[in-house]
């Protein structure tokens, strides 16, 4: 709760100031059940306008003591329910004597004038002199972000079998379009060792097709949990990396509160299912009865996994499992196709040859989009992307195999205490079976050079920015993850340190981050 204390215009006169002593008093003492043990005393210039939102004065709507804080021409408050409300508001406020506050020219009278408080209020205080002043003020529910009310048949307890629910979307303050605001669903867990976190990850499948919150219609959707990942924008960082770098089909999210059967369960990811779809991986939907000539060369979806998740998968000679995801079902000569095409890329890759841009590699693979992957991958230095789980590569019809989407990055960015990932210098998915041999022709590692030359000039710098918008987007909503998730002064496999709190944990990977671009910059720049 924001406790606003300021000084007032000297026409208040003696009696005003008396009782606005009082009346500080009163809201110190209500506020001390609020999130803040003590009041906030600002050195703003002196303000003519207070303002307040009671419980006596919104019976039914309201549980709290609401003070709004200025800042600037703004007045802020802030809502700490998670219930749905019309927000049809009625404020209290104080004024300098002589003042009046005025909404759409009509007179506004303190506890008794109800406003929707949906979107921002403009209110104009016309001074005793004459003078006026437009005042916003702004009322944020909880976070501000969407709230995704989730309800079960049953508890959800499995990465493999689906419970039939609902999903109701309430958008919040936040500025994103949502047409359909109640799903029919079902609901899964999904990850790996985030499946085994208190905080659970959760796999949406839609029983239509719905859009979510501005992105395109789709049925399947992820709830990314990123318990060990304290800034819980990691990921978020490395898909809008992927984007200014243009990696092939990075996904898009939205952060959400989620709350699940009544209880709330903390700040949330929202992102699109790694899938074949127009609108995601936008490749041809092969079918099974493409089989041969064109038809049988794509589109497929496969994953470098060492856990083997998919049903279909096979060995390279140089030891990589490569696991089919699409098609679901595929037929003999999909597979032999696939797998063909995939150890004639690996051929070519250590072919005496390989760098002839007619017959070696450069046949086989789109360079660009490896280019591109590679980049976001290195600079997060993720430690799975190096021949170990969540490396995608697509092939379409008739075309070369390239690298994407990018994806599961809450353990990168300085956030593995188990290998150098840890650290923010020395090279990583450089030293992966194919990029390490990619790497010894000098056609190739010029075209990384060019493209980080190219992104170093603002798209770097913007990411570092891109920290600090999100972080501030982050700021109320982390209070509540926090609270209910109270792990910020606890290790959490597998953090290398454990900052104490939601800043300092910003601040690590910002800084981490920094580190890393440079120390890459500085030996490129010697290529």
């Amino acid at each position: 709760m924001h406790i606003f204390i300021t000084s007032f215009s000297t026409r208040i006169n003696t009696c005003t100031l008396k009782a606005l002593r009082v009346f500080f008093i009163v809201a110190i003492i209500l506020s001390g059940c609020k999130k803040d043990k003590k009041p906030v005393v600002t050195t703003d210039p002196p303000a003519d306008i207070y303002m307040t939102f009671e419980q006596a004065n919104n019976q039914g709507k309201i549980h709290e003591y609401v003070i709004c804080k200025l800042q600037g021409d703004t007045l802020n408050g802030v809502l700490s329910s998670l219930q749905d409300t019309t927000k049809l508001l009625a404020p209290s406020f104080i004024v300098a004597d002589g003042s009046t506050l005025k909404v759409n020219g009509i007179v506004q009278k303190s506890g008794v004038t109800i406003n929707d408080f949906k979107k921002p209020v403009t209110y104009t205080l016309t001074r005793a002199d004459g003078t006026n002043k437009n005042y916003t003020v702004n009322i944020t529910r909880y976070s501000g972000l969407p709230i995704f009310y989730l309800t079960t048949a049953s508890p959800v307890v499995s990465k493999d079998n689906y419970v039939t629910g609902t999903l109701k979307v309430d958008v919040n303050d936040s500025p994103y379009q949502q047409d359909v605001t109640s799903i029919d669903l079902q609901i899964k867990g999904r990850g790996n060792s985030t499946w085994d976190m208190p905080k659970k990850p959760y796999r949406l499948k839609f029983n239509k097709k719905t859009g979510m919150l501005g992105f395109p219609a789709a049925k399947n959707w992820v709830l990314l949990a990123n318990y060990a990942d304290k800034t819980l924008m990691r990921n978020a960082i490395a898909f809008e990396m992927g984007k200014q770098f243009g990696a092939d089909f990075t996904p898009s999210g939205r952060f959400v509160e989620v709350v699940m059967n009544g209880e709330y369960i903390g700040n949330y990811y929202m992102t699109q299912q790694v899938e074949v779809d127009p609108n995601r991986i936008n490749i041809t939907d092969i079918k099974t009865t493409d089989n041969t000539g064109d038809a049988v060369t794509g589109g497929y979806l496969l994953e470098l996994d060492q856990r083997l998740g998919e049903v279909n998968y096979f060995y390279t000679t140089h030891g990589l499992p490569i696991n089919l995801n699409t098609p679901d079902n595929t037929t003999t000569d999909q597979f032999n196709y696939i797998k063909q095409y995939i150890q004639d890329t690996e051929d070519a890759i250590f072919a005496a040859n390989f760098a002839d841009p007619v017959n070696g590699y450069a046949k086989y693979i789109n360079v660009d989009s490896f280019i591109d992957w590679y980049l976001v991958k290195e600079i997060m230095k993720d430690n799975d992307a190096k021949d170990y789980s969540s490396i995608y590569y697509y092939k379409d019809r008739n075309g070369k195999l390239g690298m994407g989407p990018l994806w599961d990055f809450d353990l990168a960015a300085g956030n593995t205490n188990y290998s150098d990932c840890q650290y923010p210098t020395g090279w990583w998915i450089m030293n992966s079976t194919w990029f390490q041999r990619l790497f010894q022709d000098p056609a190739f590692k010029a075209k990384v050079k060019a493209k980080w030359n190219e992104l170093k000039g603002q798209k770097l710098p913007g990411i570092l920015t891109f920290i600090d918008q999100t972080a501030k987007q982050l700021d109320l909503s982390q209070g509540y993850n926090f609270q209910r998730w109270d792990i910020l002064h606890i290790y959490v496999w597998p953090n290398p340190v454990v900052t104490g709190s939601y800043l300092n944990e910003v601040k690590y990977t910002r800084d981490w981050l920094s580190q890393r671009i440079n120390w890459m910059d500085q030996q490129i720049s010697t290529w």
